[in-house]
C-alpha cells in the first residue's frame, strides 16, 4: 500500500505555503480518519542555521509492564537518555540503528539509573528488548529543537520556525512509505500562525505480546 500524504490549510485548501513562525498541526490515518499519535515532525533547516537552533537535553525511556515508556521519544543532537527498568523483572535494551548502536545487557529494577547514552546523531534510534520482542519504541534525534511528537489526538505545535522555505519532515513507525518519512517543502513568513492538518496511510502493527520461554524464574 502506497503512502499517501496530504497537506491541507484551512476549509480544506490544499497549499505548498504557510505563513506562520508558530505552526499548528493535525495529523490523522487517511483511512479511519483518528488522530495519530507519535508521529514526529520536524523543520529540517540549513546547516548553516542549525546551531542557533540546537538543544540537548536528558530524558528517560522507562520500562513499565514489559512496553517502553514513551513509545516516541524525541531529542536533539547531543541529548543524553537513560533507560530505568520499573519491572520486577529482567531487561535488556539494545539498538543496532545507524544513528546509534548500543546494547545495555540483562538488569533489574532499579539499577542502571545512573547510565546514559549520548545521542550524537541524527536520525531514527529503534529501541528493542532481547527478552521481550514485542517491546519497540523509537528515539528520533532531531538536527534542531524544530522537532515534535502529536499527542493523542494527532495534535503538535512547533513555535518560533524562522522565515523562509524549509522541508518539512512528518515520520512515523507505521507509515506506508519509504523510510516511514514524507517531506514536503513549505515558505514559513512574517511571524504569522499558520494551522496545518495532515494524512497519512498506517500499516498494521502486528507485534504479537507474549512470554520467552527460557528462564522463567528470572525473567517472564
Amino acid at each position: 500500500m502506497g503512502a499517501r500524504f496530504a497537506l491541507l490549510l484551512f476549509g480544506g485548501m490544499t497549499v505548498f505555503s504557510v505563513q506562520a513562525a508558530e505552526l499548528r498541526i493535525a495529523l490523522q490515518d487517511a483511512d479511519s480518519g483518528a488522530g495519530v499519535q507519535g508521529a514526529v515532525v520536524e523543520v529540517l533547516l540549513p546547516a548553516a542555521q542549525q546551531a542557533a537552533y540546537a538543544l540537548s537535553t536528558t530524558v528517560s525511556v522507562d520500562q513499565v509492564d514489559k512496553e517502553f515508556v514513551p513509545n516516541v521519544t524525541v531529542i536533539g543532537v547531543g541529548s543524553r537518555v537513560n533507560f530505568p527498568n520499573s519491572d520486577a523483572i529482567l531487561h535488556h535494551v539494545y539498538s543496532f540503528s545507524p544513528a546509534k548502536v548500543f546494547e545495555l545487557p540483562l538488569y533489574g529494577q532499579g539499577q542502571n539509573l545512573d547510565y546514559f547514552e549520548t545521542f550524537e546523531q541524527a536520525g531514527v534510534v529503534e529501541l528493542g528488548c532481547n527478552i521481550h520482542d514485542w517491546m519497540l519504541a523509537y528515539i528520533y534525534v532531531a538536527q534542531t529543537r524544530l522537532a515534535v511528537a502529536t499527542d493523542e489526538q494527532g495534535r503538535a505545535q512547533l513555535v518560533d520556525v524562522p522565515e523562509g522555505e524549509y522541508t518539512v519532515r512528518v515520520w512515523h513507525p507505521r507509515a506506508a512509505s519509504e523510510g516511514n518519512v514524507m517531506e514536503q517543502k513549505l515558505v514559513f513568513r512574517n511571524s504569522e500562525s499558520g494551522n496545518l492538518r495532515l494524512a497519512l496511510t498506517l500499516e498494521r502493527d502486528n507485534r504479537l505480546r507474549r512470554s520467552p520461554k527460557v528462564s522463567r524464574t528470572r525473567y517472564r
